[in-house]
């Protein structure tokens, strides 16, 4: 019974085990982007190879990080003449966007695509992020140097809508909507946000550019209309770019000053305690038994007093044919013993030994050991007797 409990506990706990792994694995999986979208490395249609090629055969040096520290220690090797590219916001945590705000303001040029508004709050850009529902396609009208007028962006699948504090912001790409009777004055109609906005360069933050797209740049459309002179405008304008990818564990970078990470710091503490809790009621819970223990009886039970007490109730239940079964085994395995036989010898051999010791015909002793059972307490009495007969007469040959 202790055997059967310690492999269910054994069991229990594998199954809270694999639920646990199965739980982070999920989480690993929700968190990471699928096909790593413009991967510097990526060759896939979401990937940002092409484009990465494309600069280095413009002689621009390309740098690729995929952790804020790396970054970090890059620019402090040199600002000037360098250009910065977030190519994916999905694992770009706050605290990391404000550790990298503060680390390029020497650079010529920061661009940031498809960021969240708590990304551009750490960025320190005043403007707000609201999605589209679907990439769409919208014409350029502004002209910035990176972008020209009438510039087609394929892609676009974020808008942007600068807000009230935002000095000298361009938009570029704006999003319309025209009333039903495709009047663009009526109500309802007009300019509702901005593809990319191009902030000027503040104490806070350097010249900073944002577009609303991350497919637009990939090696599956960069091809289509303007999207290659643009990016090639945007991240060629410098002769080194550092190319930032960001990796999952910059989510939970802390960042410094007042800026904030997206999980509270009392978190990975309190996940760490938990951890170690369940370590430790696992030790204890699932200890390994040692080997059993005799402890001494009360009272000490004499064997004939074991026999009696079945007798009794054999007679009380009137199983005759059961007490004639217990005293034919008893007597054969007696009789065994004392007559050298093994125990797997078959009854008919020993019955022979048994009528070789004491003379009597072998079917005399088979009915004796083997007979039908008695059917009154007089023909129990007997066998008993018989059988007590037999052994007293039964010696070694």
């Amino acid at each position: 019974m202790n055997t059967i409990s310690r492999w269910r506990r054994t069991g229990v706990w594998a199954l809270v085990i694999a639920m646990g792994v199965a739980a982070l694995a999920a989480i690993a999986i929700a968190t990471t982007p699928p096909g790593d979208a413009m991967d510097p490395e990526g060759l896939g249609p979401g990937g940002g190879a092409a484009l990465v090629a494309v600069l280095e055969q413009n002689g621009v040096d390309v740098e690729t990080f995929d952790s804020i520290d790396g970054v970090r220690d890059a620019l402090r090797e040199q600002d000037d003449d360098t250009t910065v590219v977030v190519a994916n916001t999905s694992n770009l945590g706050t605290g990391s966007a404000a550790t990298l705000r503060q680390e390029a303001l020497g650079v010529d040029r920061m661009v940031v695509l498809s960021p969240t508004t708590a990304q551009l709050r750490a960025l320190r850009a005043d403007a707000t992020a609201l999605p589209i529902g679907a990439a769409v396609q919208v014409d350029s009208r502004c002209n910035i140097g990176p972008v020209d007028e009438g510039d087609s962006l394929i892609g676009i699948d974020k808008r942007y809508e600068p807000g009230g504090g935002a000095e000298d912001v361009t938009t570029c790409f704006p999003l319309t909507i025209q009333s039903a009777d495709g009047d663009a004055e009526g109500e309802g109609a007009g300019e509702h946000g901005a593809g990319l906005l191009d902030l000027p360069s503040t104490s806070g933050h350097p010249d900073l550019t944002i577009v609303g797209s991350t497919a637009g740049f990939s090696n599956g459309v960069i091809t289509e209309e303007d999207n290659a002179a643009i990016a090639l405008r945007l991240l060629g304008g410098s002769p080194r770019l550092v190319w930032y990818q960001p990796d999952i564990a910059d989510l939970v970078d802390g960042g410094s000053g007042e800026d904030a990470g997206l999980l509270p710091a009392w978190l990975l503490p309190s996940l760490a305690l938990v951890a170690m809790g369940l370590v430790m009621l696992a030790l204890i819970r699932g200890r390994r038994l040692g080997r059993l223990v005799r402890e001494p009886l009360p009272v000490v039970v004499r064997a004939v007093e074991t026999t009696e007490a079945r007798g009794r109730l054999y007679r009380r239940a009137q199983d005759r044919p059961r007490a004639a079964a217990v005293l034919r085994l008893a007597t054969i395995d007696r009789l065994r013993a004392r007559l050298g036989l093994r125990r797997g010898d078959s009854l008919e051999t020993v019955a022979r030994a048994i009528a070789a010791a004491t003379g009597r015909p072998v079917r005399e002793v088979l009915d004796l050991v083997a007979g039908p059972p008695p059917t009154d307490d007089a023909a129990l009495v007997r066998l008993a007797q018989d059988l007590s007969d037999l052994e007293e007469k039964a010696h070694r040959p």
